[in-house]
């Protein structure tokens, strides 16, 4: 299965030819396997069918490889996913807080399921460099924070949802899913159906008043 669904939905790929896009997707691969450290160019142009040299010629250096994996993401990628989530989830009337749980949940987990690797490699490098943390911060626009405040209110004002602070509920959440998230990632833990249905149950119970 390809590395670069992501990549290509977000339409970050048209100017690689077809080695640059197998060296991509090879370095992902890698990267999430071995980490940035323990990554070599030889081994990902192994990997790729393809001569070290051209790893360099597009690239530059390893860095600079690892770059053009996690540059679209923060660029391109996580804003189109959260304009996405602000229009076709966020704006969803939710009846309940199971609802809202069901879709958020879900949706999270089913992408990092389907894109394992990349995810890894940005979640690894989003832990290690403050730059990058700064930057997701800065994508978080003032109309996630508005449709979420709005539809947590709605929640609260129903009695379905604990009558926390919205970031406190927030903090809750997150908290759930990052388990499911890092056990699946850096563990070995199974992210079937089963365990995103746990995950969300587990969220519906501990933010049900």
């Amino acid at each position: 299965m390809s590395n670069l669904t992501l990549f290509e939905s977000a339409q970050v790929l048209a100017g690689y030819t077809q080695k640059q896009r197998q060296i991509l997707d090879a370095a992902i691969s890698v990267f999430a396997e071995k980490g940035y450290a323990g990554a070599s160019t030889h081994e990902i142009a192994k990997r790729a069918g393809v001569a070290e040299g051209n790893i360099f010629a597009r690239f530059g250096s390893k860095r600079g490889l690892l770059n053009a994996v996690i540059k679209p993401i923060i660029n391109q990628i996580f804003p189109n996913a959260m304009a996405e989530m602000i229009q076709n989830q966020l704006n969803l009337p939710f009846p309940s807080l199971a609802d809202f749980c069901r879709e958020l949940v879900t949706g999270r987990l089913h992408l990092l399921r389907d894109n394992t690797a990349v995810v890894k490699v940005f979640v690894t490098e989003l832990f290690s460099q403050e730059q990058i943390r700064e930057l997701i911060i800065q994508r978080f626009s003032d109309d996630y924070w508005v449709q979420l405040t709005k539809t947590l209110d709605q929640l609260k004002a129903h009695g379905q949802l604990v009558q926390w602070d919205n970031h406190a509920i927030m903090k809750c959440l997150w908290s759930i899913v990052g388990g499911t998230a890092v056990g699946a990632l850096y563990f070995g833990q199974p992210l079937d159906d089963q365990s995103i249905a746990l995950t969300v149950e587990a969220a519906i119970k501990a933010l049900t008043p």
